[in-house]
């Protein structure tokens, strides 16, 4: 039997497989051997605050995970505003690639080094992030850039790929 501890900065999600009534732990980033499976119990993109306030009403703990123990004022704000903020230059690409130059990537850039920090850089939304950054880099004509950037969603997507096959 695996166990699953609580964790604001998971490396699996569970998926309840009809089918076979088994409850199955997707790997959502490179797992090392003997290392824990950490699942979020609640909600991701909230503060500390809140998530803590939620895991304690519903299942009687205070989270220490590393994400609730070291949050900041800046973590819980990424938390909060991360999918809004992806949707805001997903919604501007249009206007961001009309006057596009290396520093106009420079808000995009700072905002995956910021998911990545936090440890959030396995959702749809970051992939989402990464396909714009790369395009970006496509349409600037940096190669090297754009090689690092394929790679990051090339590894993203397959690893997401492999957990359904």
């Amino acid at each position: 039997m695996m166990l699953c501890y609580c964790s604001c900065t998971p490396n699996v999600h569970m998926n309840f497989d009809i089918p076979t009534f088994s409850l199955q732990a997707i790997a959502m980033r490179d797992i090392e051997a003997d290392q824990q499976l950490f699942y979020c119990y609640r909600e991701l993109y909230r503060s500390a605050k809140e998530r803590r306030r939620q895991l304690l009403e519903a299942y009687r703990f205070v989270c220490q995970c590393k994400a609730c123990v070291n949050a900041t004022p800046e973590s819980d704000k990424l938390r909060e505003e991360m999918n809004d903020r992806i949707q805001k230059i997903m919604d501007d690409v249009p206007v961001i690639f009309a006057n596009l130059n290396n520093r106009s990537l420079n808000p995009l850039l700072k905002l995956e080094k910021e998911i990545v920090k936090e440890g959030l850089d396995f959702d749809q939304k970051y992939i989402n992030l990464l396909m714009t950054i790369l395009h970006a880099y496509k349409r600037l004509n940096n190669i090297p850039k754009q090689k690092e950037y394929f790679d990051k969603c090339d590894k993203i997507l397959i690893d997401g790929v492999e957990q359904f096959l």
